[in-house]
């Protein structure tokens, strides 16, 4: 995983609900095209093989960036080392870089917390309508993805256990920015159980939709 802390020269500049789409951009305009056109299923489905978590503290920005290839996570830290972080007309020339091994020690059951989204389309409206992990339908949503997004990414299918049990979920929800739009997920902890590719794939790539958009990302929990 690669850390990211840019320092901003001011407080609050009026960007905070198009981070999302700006750091996007800069990771595609980084990387090959092919981490942009992205992994289709056979169900015509596309998947990215990438996630990333984002906070605007301050005049601080802070991002987790993982990639399935690792070498992405090298090559958009190498990019920001030599030229800093271009955020749209935002160039940041003050940050600092770390990368971890978050697959040390990768075993199953696996307890991750962190904003999961599904959602469905309303049937007379076409609205989405975002969904509480708490429901079966969401639950159902979940499983499918993690399954399809394996099958993308590898181009065979999943041959393992996959069990994603919903432990506890924050009461109240949160809305998620892109670009001019607004997706709204709630804070769950989870225990997964699947074999060590998977596990590190949900790490990796994240877990539900718009994982390239700021959601999806997990963070590891320590059974007690």
């Amino acid at each position: 995983m690669l850390i990211i802390k840019a320092k901003l020269p001011t407080k609050n500049l009026p960007i905070r609900k198009i981070l999302s789409k700006l750091f996007q951009s800069f990771i595609y305009h980084t990387l090959d095209n092919r981490e942009h056109d992205g992994y289709k299923h056979a169900n015509g489905k596309v998947f990215k093989a990438m996630n990333f978590k984002i906070a605007y503290i301050e005049d601080e920005i802070r991002i987790n960036y993982v990639a399935l290839n690792k070498e992405n996570e090298k090559i958009i830290a190498q990019k920001i080392l030599l030229e800093g972080l271009k955020l749209g007309e935002i160039h940041i020339a003050q940050t600092e870089l770390s990368l971890t091994d978050r697959h040390y020690k990768l075993q199953s059951p696996l307890r991750v917390g962190g904003f999961v989204c599904a959602n469905i389309k309303d049937g007379t409206s076409s609205k989405k309508i975002y969904l509480e992990p708490k429901s079966h339908k969401f639950q159902e949503i979940v499983h499918n993805n993690t399954l399809e997004k394996y099958e993308a990414l590898f181009n065979k299918p999943y041959e393992g256990e996959l069990k994603i049990k919903l432990i506890n979920q924050k009461p109240r929800e949160r809305i998620f920015h892109y670009s001019k739009g607004a997706m709204k997920a709630w804070y769950g902890v989870y225990e997964i159980e699947a074999n060590t590719d998977m596990l590190a794939m949900i790490l990796d790539t994240g877990m539900g939709a718009n994982c390239m958009k700021g959601l999806g990302f997990l963070e590891s929990i320590k059974l007690k």
